[in-house]
């Protein structure tokens, strides 16, 4: 199955990183504007594209403050079908007073389709995010 991986260091501790990744806040000043976060296990976050006409649907598997997020792509309405089962991986490492983050988006059926328009989105994404961690924010890519 192919994977889309990326690394990036952003300059701010592993927790701020952590946080932009889970909280309605964070995800909406980096990825889209309209972010619905769960904060349990087991949660589904939903991320909206395109005005609701596409959605996203994550079932948060694992979150440890400041370490690791891991969530998994479940099928909803307006979700895209090629994203159902796929998994997001984010290791975050304190390196010399930043963080290491290593992004996985992974477990892709093919590279047909939307992975490789995908891959070539979670790279911008990643500086976005270290952007608005480091408070050079531009907003998010998408606006909702």
């Amino acid at each position: 199955m192919p994977d889309s991986l990326h690394q990036i260091s952003v300059g701010v501790s592993p927790i701020a990183v952590y946080e932009a990744w889970t909280t309605e806040k964070g995800l909406s000043s980096w990825w889209t504007r309209d972010a619905r976060v769960s904060e349990e296990v087991g949660g589904i976050n939903v991320l909206l594209f395109e005005g609701g006409s596409v959605s996203f649907h994550f079932r948060i598997d694992d979150q440890i403050p400041g370490e690791r997020v891991r969530w998994t792509g479940v099928a909803a309405e307006k979700m895209p079908d090629e994203w159902v089962d796929t998994q997001i991986a984010v290791d975050l490492d304190p390196s010399n007073g930043r963080t290491r983050m290593r992004f996985g988006h992974t477990n892709w059926r093919s590279t047909e389709g939307a992975y490789r328009v995908c891959n070539t989105t979670w790279g911008e994404l990643m500086y976005r995010l270290r952007d608005y961690c480091e408070g050079r924010g531009r907003g998010p890519l998408f606006a909702g």
